[in-house]
């Protein structure tokens, strides 16, 4: 676009005060070595980067500072403050700064950008101060928008650093080129085509968007977006933009191939970064959608927001697929330009040709626990160190044990014991909760309990003080458990409680597979109707039941659910159709934040339709929501609409997705760099 735009905001009568004293809140700290070698450990707590900002001849001053040398902040004032600047990420922009400071025992204000050095404590990704220097520039290699703080910090003669923040908008305006334009005429589009868009309005050419889902929140690190769309008869020109106080990104596209009688395109990786960052944790997004003829004679219109959370979904997915034949996959959420792996197979890494599945992770990442042969067989395979390679021949500590059978199973927070069920035998057999130890993964007797009512799906919960599961009300296997409720049992004094029963056995409906978030404050569980009330319908036998939807519920006797309807809300492209079979819900470990505080994310296991994309209603996919946990304490739907997650095959099935901390393998990708420490400011030069 060849064009920088700055709009400043100015407010020349604020002025920031920084009140003098002992170090504690009071916006002064201990002022670092004045060598540079070291670093302000009170600021960041991490220490100095080793850079020096020696002040050379001339530096330190800007006028008269004050009686005699002592030269000891009475306020700071920065300039320009709360600046928004408009940029195109091709050329880049910088922004100068100045700062401005009353003495102590003056009146006044003189400038001391000369003594002060400049950082970015959040977003440094979006740029940095060359040199601690005044001057700010947009990151080169990877621009985008966002809303970052600009901290100065200038060092007092008391022996005390003075510091001052503001803020800094980068707004992204752009227009892309269609990504999937690979020379075939198909993609041409006219020359100036926004001049297109300029007639009068017409409802005979709205667009409908089909994807993604209205209202939804998505991790910034999702990395993938598809926008999907159902043109009206007649229209051949679109126009697909994304529009926040950050961000102008704009497409001029034609359908293409048409992909189940609709359009759609996957945003480039520019597009995802600049819509993905600009937006972190700020606010919604309108994603419009105009359509036109190749004369102009009308525009239809479709708009709708989504919005990101401010920090990425962290830790490693691990899902059963039947791509293939059947596997155990894993997909890194922190890896760089990470593809979904295959995990454990039959017919390879030592397994025989029996399937594998109904796995469960060590939080840490570094233990596995599944089961061969599904229901009426679970042999125990087991994994105690993820770092060894699958080449050694100790990588399977257990290779389907036929003594330590489970379908079901759920680490403690260390990963030295796991809790397991094996109900495809008969009573009293089934009625016990097995502990296993975490390095053998044998069971330990005298640590399991017997309990009156056979259990299922176990979850022990991230602070290790309860562990929930499905009460079995009717049997039938473990994988196919008829008419559940939920109970719950605390460690108390070392010893585990009587269970209590938080969600009660109903007829007519099935609860079951709960998971705790990571708070441990309550579980999400699936939840089926069953047909004119028959308690052992195979459409409610807490498998695959198409009524199933997800619920939340504090993990006490006595707690009322809560439905997460936003979760359970159809697509466009599902209709009236509500039943969509979402099972197995599953909780990352991480809490991420967004305008209005945090939220946890959720998996199901679902046959939703994926907008356009998968059109076999009988396959399942991943999707994946956020919930505001503060919402759910208080009794309300705290669930956001429901994405696919992008990464999977589409073609195939894939269930039970299980969350880890972190991905642990026998060669890891190297950790991603630490953030920037303060620098430290040069001493003051006494005049």
């Amino acid at each position: 676009m060849g064009f920088v735009k700055v709009r400043f905001r100015w407010w020349w009568s604020l002025l920031v005060a920084v009140v003098l004293g002992a170090c504690g809140g009071n916006g002064e700290l201990p002022l670092p070595p004045s060598s540079g070698a070291g670093g302000d450990t009170s600021v960041g707590g991490q220490g100095g980067s080793g850079a020096s900002f020696d002040p050379g001849p001339g530096q330190g001053g800007g006028g008269a500072q004050g009686p005699g040398s002592v030269q000891n902040l009475a306020s700071m004032r920065i300039e320009p403050a709360d600046a928004v600047v408009m940029f195109d990420p091709a050329v880049g922009t910088t922004v100068a700064y100045r700062v401005f400071g009353v003495m102590e025992g003056s009146t006044e204000e003189v400038e001391i950008t000369d003594r002060t050095v400049f950082y970015v404590p959040d977003r440094y990704e979006l740029g940095a101060f060359a040199n601690d220097g005044p001057v700010f520039a947009t990151d080169p290699v990877a621009p985008s928008g966002g809303v970052l703080t600009v901290r100065a910090r200038a060092a007092n003669t008391n022996g005390t650093i003075s510091e001052i923040d503001t803020t800094l908008t980068l707004e992204v305006e752009q227009t892309l080129a269609d990504p999937r334009d690979n020379g075939d005429p198909v993609y041409d589009i006219p020359a100036n085509p926004e001049t297109l868009f300029t007639g009068n309005a017409s409802a005979a050419f709205d667009p409908t968007i089909v994807y993604p889902n209205p209202g939804v929140m998505l991790p910034p690190n999702l990395n993938r977006l598809d926008v999907q769309w159902r043109p009206q008869a007649g229209t051949t020109l679109y126009e697909v933009s994304f529009a926040s106080t950050t961000l102008d990104l704009v497409y001029f596209v034609r359908c293409g191939p048409q992909i189940n009688g609709g359009c759609g395109f996957e945003l480039d990786q520019d597009g995802y970064r600049y819509l993905a960052s600009s937006n972190r944790g700020h606010g919604p997004v309108t994603l419009q959608v105009r359509a036109t003829d190749d004369n102009g004679s009308g525009v239809g219109v479709a708009s709708q927001t989504l919005q990101f959370t401010g920090d990425d979904v962290s830790g490693g997915l691990y899902y059963w697929t039947t791509s293939n034949g059947t596997a155990i996959m894993r997909f890194d959420f922190g890896a760089t330009n990470a593809q979904p792996e295959v995990f454990l197979q039959p017919n390879s890494d030592g397994l025989g040709s029996t399937c594998v599945g109904c796995h469960a992770i060590s939080r840490d990442g570094t233990k596995v626990v599944a089961s061969l042969g599904g229901q009426n067989d679970g042999r125990l395979v087991y994994v105690n160190d993820l770092t060894k390679p699958k080449t050694d021949p100790t990588f399977l500590t257990k290779n389907g044990d036929p003594n330590n059978r489970i379908q079901f199973a759920s680490f403690n927070p260390l990963g030295d014991r796991f809790v397991a069920i094996y109900g495809d035998t008969s009573a009293p057999a089934r009625n016990m909760l097995w502990f296993h130890d975490g390095t053998t993964g044998d069971r330990i007797a005298n640590e399991s309990l017997q309990l009156t009512f056979e259990p299922d799906h176990p979850a022990w919960s991230p602070d290790g003080k309860k562990i929930a599961m499905s009460r079995v009300g009717i049997h039938q296997t473990s994988q196919r458990p008829f008419n559940c409720g939920i109970e719950v049992i605390d460690e108390q004094n070392g010893a585990w409680s009587s269970p209590s029963t938080v969600v009660p056995i109903q007829s007519g409906l099935n609860r079951f597979n709960p998971d705790f978030v990571p708070d441990s404050s309550f579980v999400v569980y699936s939840e089926s109707t069953c047909p004119n009330n028959n308690n052992t319908s195979g459409q409610c036998d807490g498998d695959d039941d198409p009524s199933t939807k997800t619920w939340a519920v504090q993990a006490q006797a006595g707690a009322t659910p809560v439905l997460l309807a936003n979760a359970a809300a159809p697509g466009v492209e599902d209709g009236n159709d509500t039943d969509l079979h979402d099972t197995f819900p599953r909780s990352s470990p991480f809490e991420a934040a967004y305008t209005n505080g945090k939220v946890y994310w959720v998996t199901v296991s679902s046959r939703r339709r994926a907008g356009l994309r998968n059109g076999n209603p009988n396959r399942q996919l991943l999707w994946m929501f956020a919930v505001d946990p503060a919402a759910v304490m208080n009794g309300q739907d705290g669930s956001f609409p429901a994405f696919y997650l992008p990464f999977q095959d589409l073609g195939t099935s894939n269930h039970i997705g299980q969350w880890t901390e972190q991905v642990v393998t026998d060669d890891p990708p190297p950790p991603p760099p630490p953030p920037p420490p303060p620098p430290p400011p040069p001493p003051p030069v006494p005049e």
